[in-house]
């Protein structure tokens, strides 16, 4: 699976652009300096204040006290569970209902290894049932996966992401919706491991990740029997991966450039180039193309009929357009979206979409997973700046809400200079936003 490949030598780069370049003492290492243009990965370091990401778990850690009153106790528990043993055996069917209830209540009362033994053992009822590749287990190994999150154990974690995927099939025919909803989870598990920076295999990773992605995409394409709406999830997952692979590099003062307007680094390994990360400098070049390609795609399968699902798509195009400096492009298409919208009588949505700047990208490629803890108070800047009509912010203050953490303000202002918006559409015309007033949370 994408964690089992062998790492390489790398340096960690700064939270805002990883860097994947295999590095050797000794070693000739060409790369390019980044552009001085480069955009802020939006959520990466802080997030609209009450936003949620559209790619990202978010796990709450908050230890709730049930009542006896609100929920069963331990003992309730045991007693249901030695009658059902004894009505039905060991392995009864009905056992696996109470089990996950079990495991919940340990959850939440803090108890990790209670719950992960009454998990467990719910996953081998239902083995023992419905059989090893059962749907029914899905439920609980999702839970299951939430109590590592929770714990911050994300080598185990990731090791049982593995486990799921080869459980329900690689990726590989025949496409049963069980198994493309396990590989849309598990591309989005490795996007999650690579923010968290879980190890160091950054090159691998992001290399398997988009070839995984690609190998899927290619094996659906033409199945009738794939449902649209998962072709759709696929498609904007690749796009989410051309994201962090247009991101991934940084400058580095001790690499020599090859051009100021190069992206592509070269990286050696004794007198050898890496095989992966050649292969990723190859990816990166056709990023923007291939984005383009895919949701164009993905544009004209969609059925004029579905003008939301329609509108949706060309607004990820736009994005992607405008996110890469092609703002002519992405007007064409921001106008498309205006288009569907009002021709379909959903002028809400419009307002919605195009009725004020939204930060880029909008589909949570770059957002921190965050894990919520009982009092803990969020970080909060206000920030007030326009968005000019070409989607940049200017005039930019910020202030911490606490004195304590005013040293954020800096910051918050430094990203939200580089960060590319989606300016505000008015009958098909981007139109400046002044004086927008913001509260952002900041995530690290």
């Amino acid at each position: 699976m994408l964690s089992d490949l062998n790492s390489c030598p790398q340096r960690r780069g700064s939270r805002r652009r990883r860097s994947v370049v295999a590095f050797m003492s000794g070693c000739t290492v060409l790369c390019s300096l980044a552009q001085a243009g480069d955009p802020t990965p939006y959520g990466e370091y802080f997030i609209r204040l009450g936003e949620h990401s559209p790619d990202a778990r978010v796990v709450s850690t908050q230890h709730t006290n049930l009542a006896p009153s609100a929920a069963p106790d331990n003992a309730s528990y045991l007693r249901q569970l030695s009658v059902l043993e004894g009505q039905g055996g060991p392995y009864a069917d009905s056992l696996a209902e109470p089990l996950t209830d079990l495991a919940r209540m340990h959850r939440q009362g803090g108890d990790v290894k209670q719950a992960q033994q009454a998990y467990q053992r719910a996953l081998h009822v239902v083995r023992v049932n419905e059989g090893l590749y059962s749907e029914g287990q899905v439920p609980i190994l999702k839970e299951l996966f939430d109590l590592y999150r929770m714990t911050g154990d994300m080598a185990t974690l990731d090791a049982r992401y593995d486990y799921y995927f080869r459980l329900y099939g690689s990726g590989k025919p025949p496409y049963s919706p069980v198994r493309l909803g396990a590989a849309v989870e598990y591309l989005r598990w490795q996007r999650e491991a690579l923010r968290l920076e879980i190890d160091e295999r950054e090159t691998q990773r992001l290399l398997a990740l988009y070839t995984l992605n690609e190998e899927v995409l290619q094996g659906v394409r033409d199945d009738p029997q794939v449902d649209p709406d998962t072709y759709r999830e696929l498609v904007l997952s690749q796009v989410r991966n051309l994201y962090l692979m247009d991101n991934l590099y940084e400058p580095r003062d001790d690499i020599q450039g090859t051009g100021p307007n190069s992206r592509i680094a070269a990286a050696a390994w004794g007198l050898e180039e890496d095989a992966s990360q050649h292969r990723l400098e190859i990816f990166q070049r056709k990023a923007l193309t291939h984005g383009r390609e895919l949701l164009e795609d993905l544009i004209a399968r969609t059925p004029p009929d579905q003008a939301e699902t329609l509108a949706a798509s060309y607004l990820e195009l736009a994005d992607w357009n405008q996110w890469n400096d092609r703002r002519a492009e992405a007007l064409v298409a921001y106008g498309q979206v205006e288009k569907v919208l009002l021709d379909a009588g959903m002028t809400h949505l419009s307002q919605q979409w195009l009725g004020q700047p939204v930060e880029l990208p909008a589909n949570g490629a770059f957002w921190q997973p965050r894990q919520l803890t009982a009092g803990e108070e969020p970080v909060v800047v206000q920030a007030r700046y326009d968005v000019t009509a070409a989607g940049r912010a200017d005039n930019i203050e910020a202030t911490a809400l606490s004195s304590e953490n005013e040293g954020k303000a800096g910051r918050v202002r430094r990203n939200l200079d580089g960060t590319r918006f989606r300016p505000r559409i008015v009958n098909g015309e981007p139109e400046a936003e002044l004086q927008l007033l913001r509260d952002y949370e900041v995530l690290n």
